[in-house]
Formats: C-alpha cells, structure tokens, sequence
C-alpha cells in the first residue's frame, strides 16, 4: 500500500471535505520534499515547514507530516512540540486579525438589512444563503442540497437536502464539516417569507430556468457563496459578526455552536472578534 493509500484509509471516517484537505496538503508536502513523507528524518521535516509563508500552511503540512509518521510508527515528539508553538503563533494571529475587524466589519443590522433588501427585489436565491447564514451559521458547504418535494427523496445520507412541503421547509445536513462528531442534523423552518423564496427557487427549477440552480458549479460553492453576501464578505465574516452581536447571550451562543457543529471553544477563539 502507499504512502498516499495509508493516509486515504486512515481518515476515511472524515467528511469528504477533510480528505481532500489531507490530500492536497499531502500532496504539497511530498512535492517539498521530493520524496515520500516517511522516508524524510523529522528535522528535514521541520526545516520545510518553518519555511512556509504563514502559520496557517506550517500548522497543516506538520499535521500531515504526523500523521504520516505515526502510521509509519515513526517518532513525531519535535513535530508535536513544534505544532503546540505554532498554535500560540496562530492565536496571536487571530488577536491581529480582530483588531483590524473590530473597525472593518459591517454590523449584524447591516447583514439583516441586506437581507431583507433581497426579498423585496425578489433575489430569492440570494436571500435564502443569507438567511441561512444568520439564522443557522452554516459554512459554505452546508448550502450544497437536493431541493425536493417529497419526503421519500431525502434518503440518501450521503447528501443534504432542502425539503420543501406544503406549510413548511425542513433544512437536512448529512454533509458538513464535523458531520461525524456531531451527526444529522435536521431543522423545521415555518417563516412565510423563506417559504415563498424556497417555493419560488423550486418552481424556476422545474421550468430548468437558470435561477432554479441553486449553486451553478458545486467546485466553486465558496465563491458563490461569498457572491451572494453583504459586500462579498463571506460565511466566515457573517459568523463573526453574529458572534460579537450575541456575544454577551450565553443560550444564543450554545444555539449557534449547535447550529454549525462547533465546540463553544472554538468559537470564541477562532470567530469572537473581541478575543484579543
């Protein structure tokens, strides 16, 4: 089996998503290196990563680089001390980053507002992703879904779906990023306005009009995504500034960490803008 195999069958419990990210990561890394991961020694792994640009790119080409070596029953101990250094680096990037955000970013009224500018100029695609973002924080990929009519047509755990019956809209995740620690997760959605625009999105559909076709390239769901938010700003963006806005609303927050499928933890670290 090859290197590329092992590390395939070790994560084949992950989310679609994560494997790719292992893959590419792994890629690159075996590119760096001009040979497979195992049969580099651990400080020529090191002095490849301290070379790249940003902490982000060392934290994810270490991880691989222990993974591959732990599979191989090989001794990571530097990279490991080297990784717990570099996640004291990426918070204090973090604190950087919401220090410029804390000027930059629109506000939370600013979104809602955008919001419901969509519906009144009948954008009903558009208006459907940032409603989603605000009310339920999901990431891109959670916006990738069958539009169906029927209960029957939601079997497939390997998708997502967005359900649309007579009086109501139920929203199923089967595919996100933490699916596998978190599960299916399933909301009930009843608000007129998104109702209409779901009802409206599914018929433009059935005509194979272009406005039908929720997400034209699934490829490229993030720029899409980003397309149809306030500014361009991104799911990412949308999330911080639903945190700060509820920052101070303990039961909100628990709402939103079990609405995307995130720890409380990471939360605050990674998107609470006022962390510094």
């Amino acid at each position: 089996m090859s290197e590329l195999d092992k590390l395939n069958d070790s994560v084949k419990d992950k989310s679609v998503n994560t494997q790719k990210s292992y893959k590419t990561q792994y890629n690159k890394l075996v590119k760096l290196l001009g040979k497979p991961v195992s049969e580099t020694s651990e400080k020529k792994l090191i002095e490849i990563v301290l070379e790249q640009p940003n902490n982000n790119q060392k934290q994810a080409l270490i991880n691989i680089g222990i993974l591959i070596r732990r599979l191989y029953e090989l001794s990571s101990t530097k990279l490991e001390a080297l990784r717990e250094k570099l996640k004291e680096n990426l918070k204090e990037d973090v604190k950087e980053k919401n220090s410029v955000l804390q000027d930059t970013l629109p506000s939370y009224d600013d979104i809602v507002e955008y919001t419901e500018n969509l519906w009144d100029k009948m954008e009903w695609r558009d208006y459907i992703i940032n409603y989603l973002l605000i009310n339920y924080q999901v990431r891109n990929q959670d916006l990738v879904f069958d539009l169906v009519n029927l209960k029957r047509q939601t079997k497939d755990d390997s998708k997502n779906y967005m359900w649309l019956s007579p009086k109501k809209v139920v929203y199923i995740r089967n595919v996100y990023k933490t699916a596998n620690k978190y599960g299916k997760k399933v909301v009930t959605i009843t608000d007129p306005k998104f109702l209409l625009a779901v009802k409206r999105v599914y018929a433009c559909n059935k005509r194979d009009e272009e406005s039908g076709v929720f997400i034209p390239t699934l490829s490229q769901v993030g720029y899409y995504i980003m397309k149809a938010t306030y500014k361009q700003i991104g799911e990412g963006a949308y999330l911080k500034i639903i945190i700060k806005h509820h920052r101070k609303d303990f039961s909100k927050l628990t709402e939103i960490s079990e609405n995307r499928g995130t720890s409380m933890k990471t939360l605050g670290e990674s998107y609470d803008i006022e962390n510094l």
